[in-house]
């Protein structure tokens, strides 16, 4: 598992702490550590021309993301999420302005250099989508899943106990996806207090973080209308794995988040 410490304006959360490093070569330029929902989703067709390229690839320097802050901020992420610790990425953008953007977590190292697998778009977009909050505070979460850079502790378990909810999906396709399904334990009212609202959905579609909703991750569902909903994960317990969404497909790249008691 990972602990993240993050601040979050609709934005990441998470404790290695979080706070990024987005600075020009020359020059630092103090940033927000926060990715907030609407930003990604501004930058999702952008984020998904990524998929294409290593992330220090010449062609990033013309790329949407590097070209805005906003942009510039989900890339920051992107990187975080993909590259381990020492490592960083510096690009420019069109008007020769350079940017570093530092690795943190490392679920797709390969990607520094190389194109992507499948697997590693997969964990890169968990791990933002994890890393999501909707009310703009710093919340410390321990992110869980079947990687190695995921690897818990005794002192995180004992620490972090309450399960959330996980996320999963495949921001860097195509047709980019975005799924989230929760626990049955964490209601609307726990999430509030908890100030994380990203696997709570008021309409039961998407969730209010934009998510896509897919109910509980590891037990069935009763809708209002006596519709049963089967669980999205194939495990009943966390953290979860085998998770489906729209496609015909299970998801193996999930990460289960866990808050302190």
């Amino acid at each position: 598992m990972r602990t993240v410490c993050l601040a979050a304006a609709v934005a990441l959360t998470g404790c290695v702490v979080d706070d990024l490093d987005l600075s020009e070569t020359d020059d630092a330029v103090t940033t927000t550590n926060r990715l907030a929902a609407n930003r990604l989703a501004a930058n999702r067709l952008a984020a998904n021309r990524l998929a294409a390229n290593s992330l220090t690839a010449a062609a990033l320097t013309s790329s949407a993301l590097i070209q805005t802050a906003d942009g510039r901020e989900v890339f920051s992420y992107i990187v975080s999420c993909a590259l381990p610790t020492n490592h960083s990425v510096t690009v420019a953008d069109s008007k020769g302005i350079w940017y570093t953007f530092y690795g943190e977590i490392g679920l797709a190292p390969g990607w520094q250099t190389g194109t992507p697998t499948v697997a590693e778009r997969h964990w890169v977009t968990a791990c933002l989508l994890a890393r999501t909050n909707y009310y703009g505070v710093s919340v410390q979460l321990s992110m869980r899943g079947a990687h190695p850079a995921l690897a818990t502790t005794n002192t995180e378990t004992t620490t972090y106990k309450v399960a959330e909810g996980a996320f999963y999906g495949d921001l860097f396709a195509t047709t980019p996806s975005w799924y989230a399904c929760g626990t049955k334990k964490w209601t609307a009212t726990l999430a509030q207090d908890a100030q994380r609202t990203c696997t709570i959905s008021q309409d039961g579609v998407t969730t209010m973080c934009g998510f896509t909703y897919e109910y509980f991750c590891g037990t069935n569902y009763t809708t209002s209308l006596n519709t049963v909903k089967a669980a999205a994960c194939s495990n009943t317990r966390p953290p979860f794995s085998g998770c489906m969404g729209a496609e015909p497909t299970t998801w193996a790249e999930v990460i289960t988040i866990f808050l302190k008691t």
